[in-house]
């Protein structure tokens, strides 16, 4: 999960430009921001784990029990629901040459190494993934991705995804998922600008999940401010004669780019 807070400055009685009060200041802001930052997506994984039914939660454990090859480590449980459709949709990648899988938001990188485990198979696959990690998830994801033995086909990326899918070149990858940030103007950036990135026949995949007013708060969206339905209904409207959809649940869309818009 990846959010970006304003920093805040405070300059006046007690406080000089570049002195000791103002350096102390702006540290103690810093830390208080990177707080908050946790703090929102601690909500949105419990939020996200309150919107299952006691079946669906019994369903998803069990299914992460056997979703794996490796005794990976991971402490939040949003994805393994999204596995029978993934199997299904996914299939054209399985064990294809060449195939690179993009990915925004990894978290501990339950998504990504079931990718590996169950698609990217084959000796020539690649990941690319994006994260911030400022959830204090970056030694449980490494570790993860060390114990799967291929740590030779990941290129992370450490950073927000406004800056970071800068650096990946266009129309280099086949499959992305987008599960960063939970703001929706940033992720209707990240699908504008992974579409930029993905190759034509190439498909996205993108998180789907509503903004509650605890979740809003956290996350410092103010009254009007989009979330994630707004952010996909409104690239889906943008890219309709480019995309065909493949699904649309509630947690999840999946999108093919058909052709080009240049």
């Amino acid at each position: 999960m990846e959010n970006s807070a304003p920093n805040h400055r405070r300059c006046g009685n007690g406080f000089k430009p570049g002195g000791s009060d103002a350096v102390s200041t702006a540290a103690g802001t810093e830390r208080s921001r990177k707080w908050l930052e946790r703090l929102a997506h601690s909500v949105l994984m419990f939020a996200l784990l309150l919107a299952l039914a006691p079946a669906q939660l019994f369903a998803a454990e069990t299914a992460a029990a056997k979703a794996y090859n490796k005794p990976y480590r991971f402490t939040v449980n949003t994805f393994t629901d999204k596995i029978p459709v993934w199997t299904k949709l996914l299939a054209e990648f399985k064990g294809k040459a060449g195939v690179h899988y993009l990915e925004v938001g990894t978290f501990e990188g339950r998504s990504a190494l079931w990718v590996l485990e169950n698609l990217l198979t084959h000796p020539t696959a690649k990941l690319t993934i994006i994260d911030a990690f400022e959830e204090n998830s970056y030694k449980t994801f490494m570790s993860n991705v060390a114990l799967s033995g291929e740590g030779g086909k990941f290129n992370i990326l450490v950073g927000l995804s406004t800056h970071k899918l800068r650096e990946v070149p266009f129309n280099s990858i086949d499959l992305a998922y987008i599960d960063g940030s939970g703001k929706g103007i940033v992720m209707l950036s990240d699908l504008i600008n992974t579409w930029n990135l993905v190759k034509v026949g190439g498909v996205i995949m993108c998180s789907r999940y509503s903004v509650n007013g605890r979740l809003r708060r956290a996350l410092h969206l103010l009254p009007g401010d989009p979330g994630p339905p707004e952010a996909i209904d409104a690239f889906v409207k943008m890219y309709n004669p480019y995309i065909s959809v493949l699904t649309s649940q509630t947690n999840l869309i999946v999108v093919r780019k058909t052709r080009s818009a240049e």
